[in-house]
């Protein structure tokens, strides 16, 4: 090893011992300052706040489940409507166009899939508000029975949309394989894609990657300290680490096997 390798190697260990004291000093200092802080009075104070803003969330949580809802559908069905219009214009372009058209229809498809996933994810949020032995009890059950049905509709509607935005793209491209309701679809649809198009999923998937690699420690000092303070119970920790687990572990799973396959 060169004597500029040892010196790369040796500034890397400096690196990572300084990020980790960083690390650990910001933690205390901010242990510290949010124990100095966050008094008694203050964190009763911002539990009751929540507690008040749960109970109005709980109020209107009915017809803020149908927004999302009808918002959902409603643009959903402009999303197919406007997808079907550029699959037609896809198989009539030439050459030179194709390229700029295929960008349009997936720019338009990822804002689908976005506001699809977003709307399952606030209905989730709205309904955990209520979703409560508590608040059942408390004479609210026609209320949460009604919210349920609301979330039903708003949940099937969305799965249903992504089986139809698979079927709209397959009408266009027919080469595109797979059955959207089958658990191989990913592996059915990424063998129908040509070279240039595996490349920018595998690239993606890594952007993906790491991101979430970032983001979960950090969610994870979020729940720690909310614990800590606030007493919501570790469940969440355990969640957010078995998340952790599961990501980094299929990702190293998944290189030794493409490794693997290489020798064979």
């Amino acid at each position: 090893m060169t004597k500029k390798a040892e010196l790369k190697k040796t500034n890397s260990y400096k690196k990572m011992g300084l990020v980790m004291l960083c690390s650990a000093a910001g933690g205390g200092v901010l242990g510290i300052v949010m124990f100095v802080i966050l008094s008694d009075n203050m964190v009763g104070n911002i539990k009751n706040g929540t507690a008040l803003a749960l109970t109005g969330i709980q109020r209107i949580m009915i017809p803020v489940l149908a927004v999302i809802t009808i918002v959902s559908i409603v643009y959903g069905e402009l999303n197919l409507r406007k997808l079907r219009g550029i699959g037609r214009r896809l198989l009539e372009a030439e050459d030179e166009e194709c390229d700029q058209w295929e960008y349009a229809e997936e720019k338009t498809g990822a804002y689908g899939m976005v506001v699809n996933l977003l709307s399952q994810i606030l209905c989730i949020l709205i309904l955990s508000v209520g979703y409560s032995i508590e608040y059942i009890a408390d004479k609210n059950a026609g209320n949460m029975l009604a919210a349920c049905v609301i979330f039903l509709i708003c949940y099937a509607y969305d799965g249903f949309w992504q089986v139809r935005y698979v079927k709209v793209i397959q009408e266009s491209r027919p080469e595109k394989q797979g059955d959207p309701s089958s658990r191989k679809f990913r592996q059915q649809w990424l063998d129908s894609c040509d070279e240039a198009e595996k490349e920018v999923i595998y690239r993606s998937a890594y952007t993906s990657y790491s991101q979430t690699s970032k983001m979960i420690p950090l969610l994870l000092v979020i729940v720690m300290l909310g614990h800590l303070f606030f007493n919501t119970g570790i469940l969440a920790i355990v969640i957010v680490a078995v998340i952790w687990l599961v990501v980094t572990v299929s990702y190293l799973t998944s290189c030794v096997s493409l490794k693997g396959q290489k020798l064979k």
